[in-house]
């Protein structure tokens, strides 16, 4: 039994699509149905619609819906949600053709478990019914526990200049408190939940939860915040068909924020997928994990792991790797531009490269376990490699896994000759056949062992004839001297790298003795940091390096907001800024950090100067207008007397 821990069944009704109807189809699907309770027929029904089924379902309080595939009831993900709110909670779906091994269709479920063939849609209805109400299959959760709260800007700002700058600052602080009182009310009510945010200058852009728990739980404690700054969504997930149980034990590197990335390699160092994901929804993280393994172990990039991670590796119930100290986006490009000459695959972006550094440093790190796992199991069929490598990983000793590994296998092989002697023969000739098809099996097997024993014993032979043989070898002259240009190829090669740390190592003292300086001369007042126009936003006020052409417009809006100026470079002298009424300075940079730049700070007196003379030509120029106003009244009077 598979999917029933405990627990009487009542009533449960098998379904089956009608021959020639599809979910994905115009026409509206048509099922046959049979309700039984205790292994007794209760009713039967034929050319029944969907809705009619949840109907039935809710008349004879059907506690087990059987189906032998999910998909028969929707043809998408999205009718499954639709699906989820009509059939009331207490009715299970069981998919009865999946097993621990994998999907099997019902004719061979049937034969395996003794019942009769389905040869309609009624019997095979009939036959869900029965292997479901005997515990066989897996159930389908379609009332997802998990929830999305999305809290985002509910107004966009459309003034220009200072006041959309504090407009946008003012929508941000009210997304970052709305994030703060949802926070807290989950903290207090102890919901398990993930956090991603999106920051920006004076708060947030938009903040977004994951919550491990119930909609109407969620509904109930965080209400509906009506603020006209902010905007709150809620909605459930969309639930997705749970995959088989996985046999394979992977390693998995995960690199989490507002994207995740994924990378996961088996315990060859085989890539099986390097992805990043748009959410960081942990159910679907761990499901996609799930359909290609069990990891053994999650790594990180970084000395200290995210909570995010720490939560994954918990409910995975994997070890959590974490190297010495944090791994330089330097190395991870090395590491991963190694990786991907041995392998060709796609890398999304920073996110799944940091992924895949992190797993492929994991690896390295158990490499020399698995190693040795390898060398002790090779050749021996009985046991599984993945999980004594799982084992040793975590702490135990090779050859206390291994021994109990051996006792189990022969405790099953003698449990398994007990049952049979005791076990009554059938009289059916459908059961001898299959037994004398399983003792020839075994007979192959055995007889390819053995073969493969006897091929081991002559390797070992000859290698104890090779081993004697180098024993009594003496080293030649021309052995001593091909050890000698080997090492001295190897002292060539340490040279050289020796020789290109030592020109980075002058390359960084260079560049510090140069920051050392400039540091004492801002200290002085020589230099100032200003940042360019592709970050204005975190200017705050300080001059504008204009290090794009395109951003000329909005950096002369900027320098007008906070009565600032702009420096650019030679080459910009077109720029006219008595035209443009806004301070422009050209002055080559001394230094460029990042979004900044270092320049001198006698920039700061002719921005000041440039504003005066600005001023006295505006004033000069409203004189202007008003005396000509003057005039033009004067003459306008004269021309009337």
């Amino acid at each position: 039994m598979y999917w029933l821990l405990g627990g009487l069944i009542g009533t449960v009704m098998g379904v089956d699509i009608k021959p020639g109807y599809s979910p994905r189809s115009r026409r509206t699907p048509r099922y046959s149905a049979v309700v039984i309770r205790d292994s007794e027929v209760v009713a039967k029904y034929d050319d029944v619609p969907l809705y009619r089924l949840i109907r039935l379902i809710i008349e004879y309080h059907v506690d087990v819906l059987a189906v032998d595939n999910l998909y028969e009831l929707t043809g998408s993900v999205r009718g499954l949600v639709k699906l989820s709110k009509l059939i009331p909670p207490w009715c299970k779906i069981v998919e009865v053709t999946w097993t621990p091994e994998g999907y099997k269709s019902t004719e061979v479920l049937a034969k395996e478990h003794g019942l009769p063939k389905a040869t309609d849609p009624e019997s095979t209805a009939f036959l869900n019914a029965i292997l479901a109400e005997k515990g066989f299959g897996r159930e389908i959760k379609l009332h997802v526990d998990r929830v999305y709260v999305v809290v985002s800007k509910g107004r966009t700002p459309h003034q220009g200049g200072a006041s959309s700058d504090r407009f946008k600052r003012g929508i941000r602080a009210s997304v970052l408190q709305v994030v703060k009182e949802i926070k807290e009310i989950l903290d207090e009510n102890k919901l398990d939940y993930d956090l991603v945010v999106k920051e920006s200058e004076g708060g947030l852009e938009r903040g977004f939860f994951i919550i491990y728990a119930p909609m109407e739980k969620v509904r109930e404690i965080v209400p509906s915040i009506q603020h006209k700054n902010v905007k709150v969504k809620i909605e459930p997930a969309l639930p997705g068909k749970p995959p088989i149980e996985p046999k394979k034990a992977i390693i998995l590197g995960l690199d989490p924020g507002v994207s995740v990335g994924i990378a996961i390699l088996d315990l060859n160092g085989q890539p099986l997928m390097v992805k990043s994901y748009k959410t960081p929804d942990r159910e679907l993280i761990i499901d996609s994990i799930l359909s290609h393994g069990k990891p053994i172990i999650v790594a990180v990039d970084v000395e200290k792991p995210p909570e995010y991670v720490k939560k994954i590796a918990s409910l995975l119930d994997a070890i959590l790797y974490t190297p010495e100290e944090d791994i330089s986006v330097d190395e991870k490009q090395e590491i991963v531009a190694k990786y991907l000459e041995k392998f060709s695959i796609d890398v999304e972006d920073a996110h799944a490269r940091d992924a895949l550094a992190a797993a492929i440093k994991a690896y390295g790190h158990i490499k020399p376990i698995i190693d040795e796992v390898d060398s002790k199991i090779r050749g021996i069929v009985g046991i599984s490699r993945d999980e004594v490598i799982s084992q040793v990983i975590r702490g135990r000793a090779l050859s206390d896994v291994l021994e109990e590994l051996f006792m189990k296998t022969l405790s099953r092989g003698e449990e398994a000759r007990l049952e049979h002697r005791e076990k009554p023969v059938k009289s059916s000739s459908e059961e001898t056949q299959r037994l004398q098809l399983k003792i020839r099996e075994l007979e192959q097997v055995i007889r390819r062992l053995e073969r493969e024993l006897e091929h081991r014993e002559e390797q070992i032979k000859n290698l104890e004839l090779e081993l004697n043989y180098l024993k009594k070898k003496p080293i030649t002259i021309e052995e001593y001297e091909r050890r000698i240009a080997h090492l001295k190829l190897e002292i060539e090669l340490l040279r050289k790298s020796l020789d290109e740390k030592t020109r980075i190592a002058e390359f960084f003292r260079d560049r510090i003795m140069l920051l050392e300086r400039i540091l004492v001369e801002m200290g002085k007042g020589e230099y100032i940091l200003i940042c360019k126009s592709s970050s204005m936003e975190s200017c705050s006020g300080q001059p504008v390096f204009l290090d794009n052409p395109l951003h000329l417009e909005q950096a002369i809006s900027y320098a007008k907001a906070w009565k600032t100026g702009i420096v650019t470079t030679a080459g910009s002298e077109n720029l006219n800024w008595r035209g443009l009424r806004v301070p422009i300075v050209i002055e080559q940079p001394v230094l460029e950090l990042g979004d900044y730049v270092l320049v001198k700070s006698t920039i700061i007196g002719e921005i000041k100067k440039q504003w005066g003379l600005i001023d006295e030509l505006e004033s000069k120029e409203r004189r202007d207008r008003i005396i000509k106003m003057i005039k033009e009244y004067q003459e306008s009077r004269r021309k009337t007397s």
